[in-house]
């Protein structure tokens, strides 16, 4: 089955991957939440009836919808399901969505963290890519404080503790609220001239130019006249990349050939090693218009924390001449 709603069905992580959630994967989705019931606002074991009738009415109801109240997954290690979730509680209109997740019950002692960071980082993908939503949050009974350090290295930030909002076992618990609301990608045509001369500050830094394919440093006048001429090209495009009002990096892109689009990308430095600028790559990929089939890049052998950056992010090496490794990224 496919979501009318997504015009990309599948995300992939390495091993690991988020496709639509399969009728297969049924039976162990209901064995792990009633492990794991004392979690979840499910009020008593599911049975194998209750299941099969959820996925016959409610599930495959959400297909069709162009704005289904909650799009679901199936989450894949190597095509076998370890996990499922998806946004639930789906606000359109304020473009607000609930994160829902859990995985195999016998993965949560050893891998608990890998998993959620692997889930979220493609499900960002799917919620500011592909439905274009604003915010995302998570509403957890204050029963597993080992699920806020995940939450908040993936960047959400605590937002709200609900005092004695839920009754486990006899006691009121509290339930805490995490939000990560989307980054903003502004085209480079639309920016003020004051955010156009912070983006040449930034692109103008010495740790900067020292790893980019043309060191020199451009004037204020070339910038601006470069940014005027992009007006009206379809070939090339350049954002800044916001967090609020801060400016977190820049990405452009270029067309190299029918399909494929050679990719530059700016972090700023404060945010280089937080995971941060993955995290709005990866909302930026999903948000590429579908003839878009593939990114190439090319990075100096010498730097390595962007060669491991684009080893993590999928990218396939192409090709070596010294000095240059030439990378590709399929979409």
């Amino acid at each position: 089955m496919t979501y009318a709603c997504l015009h990309r069905q599948e995300c992939h992580l390495g091993a690991y991957s988020l496709v639509p959630i399969r009728y297969q994967d049924r039976l162990a989705i209901m064995r792990w939440r009633n492990q794991q019931i004392y979690h979840l606002r499910q009020v008593r074991p599911l049975t194998e009836e209750d299941q099969q009738k959820y996925f016959d009415t409610v599930v495959a109801g959400l297909f069709p919808q162009p704005h289904p109240d909650q799009v679901l997954f199936s989450y894949l290690e190597n095509g076998v399901c370890i996990g499922y979730g998806g946004l639930v509680h789906i606000n359109w209109t304020d473009r607000v969505a609930e994160v829902s997740f859990i995985m195999d019950t016998a993965l949560e002692a050893h891998s608990f963290a890998l998993h959620w960071t692997n889930y979220l980082t493609m499900l960002f993908q799917v919620a500011f890519g592909d439905l274009q939503l604003h915010k995302l949050f998570t509403y957890a009974f204050d029963l597993r404080p080992h699920l806020y350090p995940v939450l908040e290295a993936a960047g959400f930030v605590r937002e709200a503790t609900l005092k004695e909002h839920c009754l486990f076992e006899g006691q009121y618990k509290d339930v805490v609220i995490h939000s990560f609301i989307a980054y903003k990608i502004v085209n480079y045509v639309d920016c003020s001239r004051e955010r156009l001369l912070e983006i040449l500050a930034l692109r103008n830094r010495d740790d900067i130019r020292c790893r980019m394919v043309n060191p020199e440093r451009i004037s204020v006048e070339d910038h601006l006249g470069f940014v005027e001429r992009l007006k009206g090209r379809k070939d090339r495009l350049y954002y800044a990349v916001l967090k609020g009002d801060t400016l977190v990096g820049t990405y452009n892109l270029t067309q190299e050939a029918p399909g494929i689009w050679e990719r530059g990308i700016i972090a700023a430095p404060q945010t280089q090693g937080t995971g941060e600028t993955a995290r709005w790559e990866r909302q930026i990929l999903g948000s590429l218009p579908a003839d878009i089939k593939a990114l190439s890049a090319k990075v100096k052998e010498d730097n390595l924390r962007s060669v491991r950056y684009h080893e993590k992010m999928g990218f396939r090496e192409q090709s070596r001449d010294g000095e240059y490794i030439y990378y590709r990224l399929p979409l």
